[in-house]
């Protein structure tokens, strides 16, 4: 069959749906500093609240699938565009080149900060170079927390730089996505129809469901921060690169995405608290009881389903049009992602003495985070050399509120 027509729309909603998600990140890794309750191997501020933990758990259910069904549906279209070594050379300059400069600038820095904070937090002290013998007994209890949990140490973390390195993988998988496209074609109107079904949300979960079952409480908390690729969170993550890709050219569909989105929304609002006692329970249970496993496997997939569906119908509905916001936001959240982490860190590290509630210094963290990262990407990135190593272009973008009206 002959190859479609280039697909030459600016998806602006998209657009601004993949900086939001990047720039999400600031919300979520502050949420992290103030969980009450939380499992995982971090330290905490001594000011806490269950809201944060609510928080996490929410915009982690949604937040990485979105951003890896969007990287797949512009893989598609950059391949569309560029072709598939075109494409390669791309990623490899606007990827793999920043990822493995951050690797030695932004990660070193990211580890001290979270030594810093955790070491002020755990013992009280504030010193920006960390007392060896605080740093040892800390890591010793980091690891042994880990070790009940049943999760790895003494891997070397990538922090929140993981993101980028598991997308070098799948771009990969590009030509199997192309494959899968070119198989689905003798098929094309039944695709189409089955996508326009508000009923495939369920088959994308139940997919879903098998790639988490790997997972206590079937959340995927473990596992895909570190150098060595953790296989169940490649399988988890990847298959919303792959569908992306496929979605690219069954784009058509995505316009009922935008027409249901108030209903996916009352969907994810049911299955959110659904899902997070689901995974109290499997978490209880320690995953003995196979019907609450499976239940907490089924029960987040349809939440994370619900939630993708609602964010990309929610993006093209209200922000597919050309705004300065939405360009600049664009431009400006591959810079924020970057650097937010040692930022966020930083300033959590300056409140730990600090006996507020943890809304004000969650708060306080988020505001100096975007306006540093803000900032210096106005500044000191968009004109610079920088711009055309992330961007492989100069800006001079004015700020959204006094850019002219397009």
């Amino acid at each position: 069959m002959p190859e479609r027509l280039e697909d030459h729309r600016r998806y602006f909603g998209l657009d601004a749906l993949r900086g939001g998600m990047m720039m999400l990140g600031i919300v979520l890794h502050a949420a992290m500093l103030y969980l009450a309750a939380s499992t995982l191997p971090v330290q905490t501020d001594a000011n806490t609240s269950l809201v944060f933990d609510a928080l996490f758990a929410l915009i982690h259910s949604f937040r990485m699938p979105v951003f890896f069904v969007l990287a797949g549906f512009f893989a598609a279209l950059l391949v569309e565009k560029r072709g598939l070594k075109g494409t390669y050379r791309n990623r490899a300059g606007r990827v793999l080149a920043p990822l493995l400069a951050s690797v030695v600038t932004v990660l070193p820095l990211t580890i001290l900060l979270v030594i810093d904070f955790s070491l002020s937090a755990r013992y009280g002290t504030h010193d920006l170079v960390p007392d060896m013998n605080d740093l040892q007994a800390f890591g010793q209890a980091m690891f042994n927390k880990a070790a009940a949990l049943g999760l790895s140490g003494g891997e070397l973390p990538l922090a929140h730089l993981w993101f980028l390195y598991y997308l070098c993988y799948f771009y990969l998988l590009i030509p199997l996505c192309r494959a899968l496209v070119a198989a689905s074609r003798p098929f094309e109107e039944r695709v189409k129809r089955c996508l326009a079904s508000p009923l495939m949300l369920v088959g994308f979960a139940l997919g879903t469901s098998a790639t988490l079952w790997p997972f206590h409480g079937g959340q995927l908390h473990e596992g895909f921060m570190f150098l060595k690729p953790h296989l169940p969170s490649l399988a988890y993550y990847g298959s919303f690169f792959v569908l992306g890709y496929v979605f690219h050219h069954y784009r058509g569909f995505l316009q009922a995405l935008a027409r249901d989105v108030k209903a996916y929304a009352v969907l994810a609002a049911f299955l959110f608290p659904l899902a997070q006692y689901a995974s109290h329970l499997d978490n209880a249970a320690h995953g003995a009881d196979v019907a609450n496993h499976f239940a907490a496997v089924l029960v987040n997939a349809l939440c994370t389903w619900a939630l993708v569906y609602m964010f990309i119908g929610g993006a093209l509905r209200w922000f597919d049009r050309n705004a300065p916001w939405i360009f600049y936001l664009s431009q400006a959240s591959y810079w924020v992602f970057l650097v937010h982490m040692p930022l966020v860190l930083f300033a959590g590290w300056l409140l730990v003495p600090y006996d507020v509630p943890a809304v004000i210094k969650f708060t306080l963290v988020c505001a100096f985070t975007s306006a540093a990262a803000l900032l210096t990407f106005h500044y000191w990135v968009q004109k610079t050399w920088l711009s055309v190593f992330l961007h492989g272009r100069r800006f001079d973008l004015a700020w959204p509120w006094r850019a002219p009206l397009v």
